[in-house]
């Protein structure tokens, strides 16, 4: 993929123990710096520019207008032109004048155009650029030839062409079009290669979680060889989880979960195996794991040693999912029918149309108290907020 040879991360010493591999594993992310709108002295002009025709409140009118030195407006016009031609609205650009009034200094024909037009030949449809430029306009700040056309070639070429999940990424990682991806992102993806990552699941993980890849390159490659340290297959996709976990906490909350499991039972090699199982549980909050360990040690009598070898049932929405199916568990195991003796994990694995037909409308005649309690269920968890799996 790329011509260069990156030196693999130096590993020294015997086997570690779980304690050093979780604690090694973690390092700070990097976080970017915020680039500043440039200032200028306030224009009366320009005030009544930003607020008669871009809409803006007369205190952030004066506030754009601080932010820009204009003698006419004459060019400010024809970049409110342009970018109505392309499809903005008016909230659209009220948005984009109070974030970055200095785009209409800007010369619309030569500094704005081609940089919508890239995003158009691409294939991307109106209203994506629009939104995209909305919520990051400094974008329009970037080279077109150094970073937005170079940058998106990658994306495209490296996620097979498939604009939804360019979109996808782009939507993630707002300012991933903006920086140097052969900085960082080329050589990360090089190491990821050199560690016998698959393409798709390198496209996964830029697709997925874009600020994982775009980690400074060392970090990001002691990461990858301590994930394979510690017996990280780097075929599946556990192992780029295994990086997005990584480089998504502070250090701070790394610790602080790995006390959290420590406190309901698990011992470190519990914890390690379990993370190498299910990586994300380690971005599951403190009370909805409290909540469902509890939930099985008392209503199942299961040993925290259990849930360990079992992770991702820690992963699943309690409300939605953990206790409704539980219910219809409970109704069943009391039925004495066939079906009893598979066990409560293997009806949470399943998707829910299969439950459905498999467990509830399969023995809804034979029970028909069935349903009507697996839907009591749910209508008490429609009021609870998950962004959970089901």
């Amino acid at each position: 993929m790329l011509a260069v040879l990156l030196q693999k991360p130096f590993l020294t010493g015997g086997r570690r123990s779980p304690g050093t591999f979780l604690r090694l594993l973690h390092h700070e992310p990097t976080s970017k710096p915020s680039p500043t709108a440039p200032s200028s002295p306030n224009s009366d002009l320009a005030a009544s520019f930003f607020k008669t025709s871009c809409n803006l409140s007369p205190s952030a009118a004066l506030a754009a207008a601080a932010k820009i030195n204009i003698k006419t407006t004459a060019n400010a016009e024809s970049v409110l032109r342009l970018l109505q031609s392309y499809g903005f609205p008016k909230s659209n650009i009220a948005l984009i004048a109070a974030k970055l009034p200095h785009l209409f200094s800007y010369r619309p024909e030569k500094c704005i155009k081609p940089k919508l037009d890239l995003f158009i030949a691409a294939g991307f449809t109106g209203d994506f650029i629009v939104r995209i430029f909305t919520r990051n306009p400094e974008l329009l700040k970037a080279s077109l030839e150094r970073k937005l056309s170079p940058n998106l070639h990658l994306l495209m070429t490296t996620l097979g062409g498939d604009r939804k999940i360019v979109g996808t990424s782009i939507a993630r990682c707002i300012w991933i079009l903006g920086i140097d991806l052969k900085k960082n992102v080329l050589p990360n993806i090089e190491t990821l290669c050199q560690h016998g990552v698959a393409g798709a699941n390198i496209a996964k993980l830029i697709a997925w979680w874009p600020r994982a890849i775009t980690q400074e390159h060392d970090r990001f490659s002691k990461t990858v060889a301590l994930l394979e340290d510690m017996g990280f297959d780097p075929s599946k996709t556990l192992f780029i989880q295994g990086i997005q976990v990584n480089v998504g906490l502070t250090r701070p909350t790394w610790e602080r979960k790995l006390q959290l499991y420590r406190s309901l039972g698990w011992s470190q090699e519990e914890t390690l195996s379990a993370f190498k199982k299910s990586p994300m549980l380690l971005l599951i909050s403190e009370e909805k794991a409290r909540k469902i360990m509890a939930f099985f040690v008392e209503n199942l009598k299961w040993e925290p040693s259990r849930l360990a070898l079992k992770p991702a049932v820690l992963r699943y929405s309690f409300e939605r999912r953990i206790v409704p199916r539980f219910a219809v568990f409970n109704i069943l195991s009391a039925s004495g029918l066939s079906c009893t003796n598979i066990s409560f994990a293997s009806l949470l694995d399943i998707g829910e149309s299969t439950f459905l037909k498999k467990y509830v409308g399969k023995y809804s005649d034979t029970i028909p108290e069935l349903l009507d309690a697996y839907k009591a269920k749910l209508d008490m968890a429609m009021a609870v907020p998950s962004n959970c799996v089901l």
